[in-house]
């Protein structure tokens, strides 16, 4: 058979990916290989033409090649420009929840195990196949679990050793327009926060036939071949037949081009033959071609043979795609309750603080932020208003921006049943970046808690994270449960009673005393005392009490709201009647708390403050007197500012912590709540004025 030059053009393109699959970097080079493939053929005179060399570095279209013995090589080597991808589309897809069909997510959940799947998509975009492809990935260590689905082209497998595991997968050929995919489905389970990189990917491939450039090389030379001319007189004198040849003597396949043959005449040079056979001539073949000549003498003649070697032009692509890796974080946060005061008393009513402080300890920006918070029975939960969020140095509690949902359910105050925070933020991944800290704080009050031989008192916190590509929650709560800590403390209650005639006839002034001597409040005390037989009630020091028929006697039944600790109060009434008074200890009932008390507290009849206030209590210490009298003068001085009714029941309301605790003082707020109610846009003036100062005088003289 017959050798051909053999032109081999090999062009490589070399690409790196970043972790996102973003091309950071495109190069290709080439190299021409111009080859005598025979055993003792020469070529000579060789050139080559490029015909195109738009984005290569070739400075001309000529290559010299010159003189190529048997067996020898010439190579030409140059850089391609310009180039825009790959011919290879390669794509890595690396889902942390493949629950979630409709996203792609990025995060790792720490601690969790996170369902992930890796996918890999090779397309081929070219018109003819690409083949030997050969693809590694690096399987990182803390992968587990590893399930690999088999490929709908090519063969799949990994390879592990003491060092590394590596998915090889490997592609004969993929034909043009062709997408070959292979899944890996594996768990990962993280017990450190560090980003995580999953693996390096190198892809190589051939693509025959085929360039990056427009370079299209024809070579032109000379090799072993002879020619000439024969003379034959012919059998009439002066007529010649003649014939031009020409033989190959190579070991190429040739194509004769043309042929001329010249005769010398005395005026000059004449053509007498002019041939292109453009003919394909093998090894040992000739061509010749016969032609007569005029002429007495033997002819001059001189012939122009114009031939090539014919050749051949192989052409590939060699790929190759690095892929750097991809890098997810984890997604992490520590939460921790903390109250202050850890520890209540029993019984009492304890003003408290809670603060949630939520740590973001992982690698990952925290998007969202859910939190559920709960408070036993037995306290009350703060306002919606009253719950503070900080974010670093940011205050978010007012910023709709940041907040998508805050209440309290069940939205009351109601310490008989238990209440839940429920907090949702959301848009914070630009300020809850890794070390950032939210605080979230409120008031609270414990409300006559019981004993811890009764009851615990858990206050469990949960979060629920997401980054800002939402995938499943991470969920956390405190290493340790929350609990409100309460403290035994002793309830002292000391009871005395006086008895002794009054100014009239018949008549006995009743006075008992009730002195709180422990350290906690007393709530809801109900004191029943006995009325004789022939004996009525006549006077009372409190509006707040009823009798209560019992057979032919009487017993006085007197509520009060609250005893402070260390505090006293006296009750005074009259009674008139025949005979002797006889003496009967008083029954005190210390009720607590009652289930009711908040959800009825603004249940109470519209008459109740048209009745006039009659009698004292004192539940005073002696020091508070003044500070009563101040009290009230800041009260007469906000009606000198012509106020409405709204804003001087708000005003009054403000000062009852400041008052001594009775049932006076649930009538002075009950009254500064109808002021709300009847006159709230009303200005205090005229006689509206009057009629509220004659009241708050009474009220005044009440405690005083």
């Amino acid at each position: 058979m017959p050798d051909l030059i053999i032109i081999d053009i090999t062009e490589n393109e070399k690409i790196l990916l970043d972790g996102q699959l973003n091309q950071k970097e495109i190069k290709g080079n080439g190299k021409i290989l111009i080859k005598n493939p025979t055993q003792k053929s020469r070529l000579w005179n060789l050139g080559c033409d490029l015909k195109e060399t738009v984005n290569t570095t070739f400075s001309s279209k000529e290559l010299s090649v010159g003189i190529l013995n048997p067996s020898q090589e010439f190579t030409s080597e140059y850089e391609i420009q310009n180039l825009k991808e790959p011919s290879l589309k390669v794509v890595e897809i690396f889902d942390t929840a493949r629950s979630i069909s409709d996203k792609i997510n990025n995060t790792f959940l720490f601690e969790t195990e996170n369902k992930c799947k890796l996918s890999l998509v090779l397309t081929n975009p070219l018109d003819v196949p690409i083949s030997n492809i050969n693809v590694n990935r690096k399987i990182p260590t803390f992968l587990q679990e590893i399930e690999l689905i088999n490929p709908n082209i090519g063969n799949a497998g990994i390879t592990e050793d003491t060092e590394s595991r590596v998915l090889n997968w490997d592609i004969v050929s993929l034909d043009g327009q062709q997408r070959a995919e292979l899944v890996l489905i594996c768990t990962v389970n993280l017990k450190d926060t560090d980003v995580k990189a999953l693996g390096t990917l190198n892809v190589t491939y051939l693509i025959n036939n085929y360039k990056l450039t427009l370079v299209n090389p024809e070579v032109r030379g000379l090799t072993d071949s002879m020619s000439g001319i024969d003379r034959d007189e012919g059998t009439q004198p002066g007529m010649w037949d003649c014939s031009v040849e020409f033989i190959n003597e190579s070991e190429f396949q040739v194509r004769l081009e043309s042929a001329k043959v010249s005769q010398k005449i005395t005026t000059g040079i004449e053509t007498v033959v002019s041939q292109t056979p453009n003919h394909l001539l093998n090894p040992d073949q000739s061509w010749s071609f016969d032609f007569p000549i005029e002429s007495k003498n033997v002819p001059e003649l001189s012939s122009a043979i114009e031939f090539t070697p014919l050749f051949v032009v192989i052409t590939r692509v060699c790929g190759e795609i690095n892929k750097e890796s991809t890098v997810y974080p984890v997604l992490s946060a520590t939460v921790n309750k903390s109250l202050n005061p850890a520890e209540v008393d029993a019984y009492a009513n304890t003003d408290m603080v809670s603060e949630i402080i939520i740590v973001n300890n992982g690698t990952s920006d925290i998007g969202t932020i859910n939190i559920i918070d709960e408070i036993p029975q037995d306290f009350i939960p703060p306002k919606v208003n009253q719950i503070r969020f900080t974010l670093g140095a940011i205050d978010i509690s007012s910023r709709t921006d940041f907040t998508k949902k805050l209440q309290i359910e069940p939205n009351d105050e109601n310490p008989d049943v238990k209440h839940q925070i429920i907090i949702e933020l959301f848009n914070l991944s630009n300020e809850f970046k890794a070390d950032a800290k939210l605080i979230v704080s409120y008031p609270l009050k414990a409300r006559n808690p019981r004993p811890p031989t009764e009851t615990l008192y858990k206050t469990p916190v949960t979060i629920e994270i997401n980054s800002l590509l939402e995938g499943n929650l991470y969920v956390k709560t405190p290493d340790v449960e929350p609990e409100i800590k309460v403290r035994y403390v002793k309830r002292k209650l000391k009871t005395l009673k006086s008895i002794k005639p009054g100014i009239s006839e018949g008549e006995f002034s009743i006075s008992i005393r009730l002195q709180n001597k422990g350290n906690v409040e007393l709530e809801n005390i109900i004191v029943k005392d006995k009325i004789p037989k022939g004996f009525d009630l006549t006077n009372i020091s409190i509006s707040d009490y009823e009798i209560v028929k019992i057979g032919e006697e009487s017993e006085l039944h007197v509520k009060i709201a609250e005893l402070k600790g260390n505090e006293s109060l006296n009750l005074n009434y009259s009674c008139t009647g025949h005979g002797e008074y006889p003496r009967y200890e008083p029954e005190i009932l210390v009720q607590g708390r009652e289930s009711s008390e908040l959800a009825h507290s603004s249940d109470i009849r519209s008459d109740k403050t048209e009745k006039t206030v009659g009698g004292s209590v004192s539940v005073m210490r002696p020091e508070q007197s003044a500070v009563i009298n101040d009290l009230f003068l800041s009260i007469f001085k906000k009606i000198d500012q012509t106020v409405n009714g709204e804003s001087l029941g708000d005003f009054i309301e403000n000062l009852s912590d400041r008052f001594p605790p009775g049932p006076v003082l649930h009538q002075f707020m009950q009254f500064a709540k109808d002021i709300k109610t009847k006159s709230a846009n009303k200005l205090i003036v005229g006689s509206l004025r009057d009629e509220i100062l004659v009241k708050l005088n009474e009220f005044k003289e009440m405690y005083t």
